[in-house]
Parts: structure tokens; sequence; C-alpha cells
């Protein structure tokens, strides 16, 4: 067991991601600035479209959140939250996360690893904790960034809901963080299995849209870890919904432990 937590390997992972780190960090930050700052530009605007009703015939795709387009919490959560946040970055960060042993195992340089004292349990998990720190760090970034530029625009947004949406993610990123190590550690090769993520999630993203549209696959949602991720419903009125959170912690706790047994057993041509 003491093998396990020494975090060599989860520390070297920080570092040779560290600058993917800064450019993600620094790229999601400049998107917050973007959407947050042009709303002043588009207010007028969209408080004539929501009277119009045209908002309403998007609500099947978006949800509730679609009806309050024209505030600056409705606009921000579909502008931001809905897509970049939910699908471009947890694109992003699990097709990181499908190639961290895959490209060991293709690049032949496992074997390196293996050839220290660590069990292959312990290359698998630090390999999972060195990626935690790029995705709060990511995170907590463009909250601030957020508040930075609400503050300076004088728009008016709860700084309490805006945190608890982000601490709301975490289980989402570790959830997208274990999906893409399970791929990783049973695709040999680093794009393929990145490719296959993203193929997943989209799915994913598809059948929770259809789960809103087509009241007879509402069910179908459930499949999705995107529908245990409301961030309208935190960003507007602060609400954290605990079993969605647990859930998504459950799912990257089976995806974990099947990825480390996995590894244990894998027969890997050196």
């Amino acid at each position: 067991m003491n093998d396990i937590f020494r975090f060599r390997i989860a520390f070297q992972t920080i570092m040779d991601y560290k600058k993917t780190t800064l450019i993600l960090t620094l790229l999601f930050m400049a998107m917050a600035v973007l959407y947050c700052g042009m709303f002043p530009a588009f207010k007028e605007p969209l408080e004539e479209m929501a009277d119009s009703g045209i908002f309403e015939s998007f609500s099947s795709f978006f949800g509730p959140s679609t009806f309050d387009m024209a505030t600056y919490v409705g606009f921000l959560n579909l502008e931001l939250y809905q897509i970049f946040w939910i699908v471009i970055l947890g694109i992003i960060i699990g097709f990181v996360a499908a190639s961290l042993i895959s490209k060991e195992i293709e690049g032949k340089t496992i074997d390196i690893l293996m050839s220290n004292p660590v069990s292959r349990k312990q290359i698998v998990f630090e390999k999972f904790i060195g990626l935690i720190p790029m995705t709060l760090i990511i995170n907590f970034g463009t909250m601030l960034a957020v508040m930075g530029i609400t503050v300076l625009i004088g728009e008016e947004l709860s700084f309490g809901n805006l945190f608890l949406t982000h601490v709301a993610s975490i289980p989402y990123f570790l959830s997208i963080l274990g999906i893409g190590m399970l791929l990783s550690v049973i695709i040999d090769e680093k794009m393929k299995a990145s490719i296959i993520f993203i193929a997943l999630l989209m799915g994913m993203y598809f059948i929770e849209t259809m789960s809103k549209t087509v009241p007879d696959y509402e069910l179908l949602g459930v499949l999705s870890i995107t529908h245990y991720l409301i961030t309208y419903d935190t960003l507007k009125f602060g609400n954290f919904n605990v079993s969605s959170a647990l859930i998504l912690i459950c799912i990257t706790t089976v995806c974990m432990v099947i990825s480390l047994i996995y590894f244990e057993h894998k027969d890997i041509e050196i």
C-alpha cells in the first residue's frame, strides 16, 4: 500500500502537462472574458427576442435556461457553460486522459516505468492523480475570470452560486478522467483511444439532448454523464445536486477500479 502513495509518477505527470495546463487555463479564461464581456452589447437585442418568444423554440434542446437567455446568468450559462464547459473542455480533458497510458505503450516507454520498483496499479493511479491539478486550475482559473469581468461590466451574478457551479463541475471532470483512463489502459494506440473518447462523450451529449426533446426517450438521459451536471440550476438558484455528484463519483470510482484491475493483468508487448 505504501508504494501506491509515493506520488512520484503523479508529480512527473503534473510537470509533463504544466504547459498544457497554463495554455488551457489562459484559453478558457479568455473565453470567459469574451462571452461575459460581450453581454452588454447583446442585452437589448436579446430582450427584444425574448419578448417575441423566439427562445421558446430552443427550450427543448437547452432546457428552461433558454427562457432566461436575455439575462446575464442565462446568457452566461448557455454561451459558456452549456457548450464550451461541458462539451469542449470535457473533450479536451478526456482527450488527454485517454492518452496517458496508451501513449506509454505505443511509444514503448512503459517498460521504463515498469523497470522501476513500482506496481502497475501505482502507475495507473498516479497518472490519474497527476491530471487532477490541471483540471482544478482550469476550473477555478475560469471562475476567477468570470468574477473579474462581471465586476468590470457591472452585471449581477451571485459569486456564491458561481463558486458552487465550479465545485459541482469537479465530479463531472473526475468522471471524464476516469472514463479516459479506462480507455487508455484498454486501447494501446493513444490517438485511437482519444478519438473513441470524443465519440463517446458526443454520443452521451446527443443522448442527453434527445432525452430532452423526445418524451419517450426521457429516461435515456441517465446514461449520459452530462445529465448529472445542470449548470443553470446551480448558477441561477444555487442548487447543488448531491445525488448527481455522488453518481459521478461512483462512475469515476468504478472506471478506476476496472482500470487498475485490467492493467494489472494486461499483456503488454515491450
